[in-house]
This record gives structure tokens, C-alpha cells and sequence, in this order.
């Protein structure tokens, strides 16, 4: 009996690679770079900083659309968070994130994150850090 194939591919950069969506992530996410949480503006911060360090060689890192960061929870499998708490992320992603990402999806003053504790979708303040907001980059080869 062989072993389940995984979707995601760990790759030696500091990356991860989803061949059901096509597109590369970042393994770590802004909190376990940072080592704090981040608003909005922070987040897009990090972006432009990951770009100028070509993290995995790329410099096109962006904020994941809800679609993209709703792709990775998966009920099925089980991961830890920057509190010890329960997210549903691969364990190819390493333990101690944050238990959500911000997404690029925005209307006025909110944007909406994924939270990875259950799944479900919420529109924040972007300057908002009441939980533990980060981000996951990902980035879609051309």
C-alpha cells in the first residue's frame, strides 16, 4: 500500500508549492517572521520588504485573494498556532502561525481574513490586531 500523495510540495527556498491551485506560498507566514501580529498596512508592508529580499528568488510575493487562502483549510488535517491553538493547515506548513491571514479582499476600511481555526471567512478593520492577524504570501508562476 503506498502512502498518500500530497498536494503541496516543500521546497528547500522557504516555499511551498500547491498543485491543485498552481500557486507557490510562502511556508512562513508574517507572524512567524515578525514575531508579532500585523494590520492591514503592515501586511502590505511585508510584502513590498519580501519582494525586495526575493524570498525563494521571486520578488512577485502578494496578499492571497479569500479564494486562495480558503484553498489551504482542510479539516482534515491538523496544525498549531501561535498560541498552542488548533488550526486546519498541512503540516507542511510550519506550527506556530498566526490562526488567520489577511486577504486582499477589501471594501472601505475592512478586509476580510481566513481564519484557520474553522474555516470561515470575517471582515476586519485593517487596523485591527484583537487576534492574531498575519499574513501568508503567495505568489502565481507567469
Amino acid at each position: 500500500m503506498g502512502s498518500e500523495k500530497s498536494r503541496f510540495l516543500k521546497r528547500d527556498d522557504g516555499t511551498v508549492y500547491d498543485s491543485v491551485t498552481s500557486v507557490t506560498w510562502m511556508a512562513n507566514d508574517s507572524f512567524l517572521d515578525l514575531e508579532r501580529d500585523v494590520s492591514y498596512s503592515e501586511a502590505e508592508d511585508y510584502v513590498k520588504e519580501t519582494n525586495k529580499k526575493k524570498v525563494g528568488g521571486y520578488g512577485d510575493w502578494r496578499i492571497p485573494n479569500i479564494h486562495e487562502a480558503s484553498s489551504i483549510f482542510d479539516k482534515e488535517k491538523l496544525n498549531k498556532d501561535s498560541k498552542g491553538g488548533d488550526i486546519f493547515l498541512d503540516s507542511v506548513f510550519p506550527p506556530g502561525a498566526a490562526n488567520c491571514t489577511w486577504t486582499s479582499s477589501t471594501r472601505g476600511k475592512e478586509a476580510q481574513i481566513m481564519f484557520y481555526a474553522n474555516g470561515c471567512p470575517y471582515w476586519y478593520q485593517k487596523d485591527d490586531k484583537t487576534i492574531s492577524h498575519a499574513v501568508r504570501l503567495v505568489r502565481r508562476d507567469n
